[in-house]
């Protein structure tokens, strides 16, 4: 059969050991699983202890009250704890009648407690002031911890500024690099110029052209470059029409195709003629034949874009 664990008369039946063995033991099995039961059962050996305090328990309760609820030394301790406290507020009520105190007799501690403050006006000043206390600590928590959300905030928006003053730096940091790249390939070239200058004895010449674009290799107009015997280099200049690039890529083609000579990261550079893309190729690389070169703009994204090509007619004398 099942018991109704969380009723009143069952608990009461239980701290009185007026219940069979099986309920018991069911009880029990509650009692250790359930969060709440232990409360419950608190609340009801209150209650008893109250009762017995006012005299209600009748019969065979009051001699199982006896043997059985106050075998716990626990309860004997609630019980006198109960008793003192009942007398002491007895004696301290003076011009009260025994008639008034039966009447006014507590029926729980909390009542009894509360009639205990109302003729105690220290008492009651005492714990007035602890909730006062208890306030003021709370209002003094809750501004500490705005305090302290608002410094989390300041540091939170000085690591953003300095997440973003990191970015800066590096793309600062990238540019130098790629203006330094170019430098380099500018240098080596010029450095590849004076060799090739230097490791001849012979009487040697610069060759210098100006190309444009637009001109097809079909056209009647197509430039024609004469090489002289002494020529060691030919140095054209490749016109821009707009300068849209930090820096350019040019290869020298053939009739049939095929790639000669290469150079990349080439800057712009100022001319007569406006800006322009200045470059050094070898006279042997050259015979006679048509040629062009193939002129791409390199972005920041370092993925060179075509913007033309530049063809001429070479003639070796």
């Amino acid at each position: 059969m099942e018991i109704k664990t969380k009723d009143e008369n069952t608990l009461r039946k239980y701290l009185l050991g007026d219940m069979p063995p099986e309920q018991q033991e069911e009880l029990e099995l509650w009692l250790m699983s359930d969060g709440e039961a232990y409360d419950l059962l608190v609340a009801a050996e209150d209650d008893l202890i109250d009762d017995s305090l006012a005299g209600r328990l009748k019969g065979d309760e009051v001699t199982r009250f006896s043997k059985h609820f106050l075998a716990a030394s626990e309860r004997r301790r609630k019980l006198q704890f109960g008793r003192s406290f009942q007398r002491f507020v007895s004696s301290t009520e003076p011009g009260v009648t025994a008639e008034r105190q039966a009447e006014r007799k507590p029926s729980s501690f909390w009542a009894a407690l509360g009639g205990f403050l109302e003729y105690r006006p220290i008492a009651r000043y005492a714990i007035s002031a602890l909730i006062l206390v208890i306030a003021l600590g709370g209002a003094w928590s809750i501004f500490r911890i705005a305090a302290l959300q608002r410094q989390l905030n300041s540091a939170t928006t000085q690591l953003d500024e300095a997440g973003r003053e990191r970015d800066e730096f590096r793309r600062q940091l990238d540019e130098s690099q790629s203006v330094g790249e170019r430098m380099r390939a500018q240098f080596q070239a010029l450095e590849e110029t004076i060799t090739a200058l230097k490791s001849s004895s012979a009487p040697q010449a610069l060759l210098a052209f100006n190309l444009i674009p637009g001109i097809s290799r079909s056209s009647s107009e197509i430039p024609k470059i004469a090489i002289t015997a002494n020529a060691r280099l030919v140095q054209f200049s490749l016109t821009l029409l707009d300068d849209n690039y930090p820096s350019y890529g040019a290869a020298l083609i053939d009739a049939n195709g095929r790639e000669l000579w290469r150079r990349d990261r080439l800057a712009a550079t100022a001319t007569r003629e406006g800006k322009a893309v200045v470059l050094t190729v070898p006279a042997e690389t050259l015979s006679n034949g048509d040629y062009s070169f193939r002129l791409s703009g390199i972005p920041d994204s370092q993925t060179p874009e075509s913007i033309g090509s530049f063809y001429f007619r070479s003639v070796r004398q």
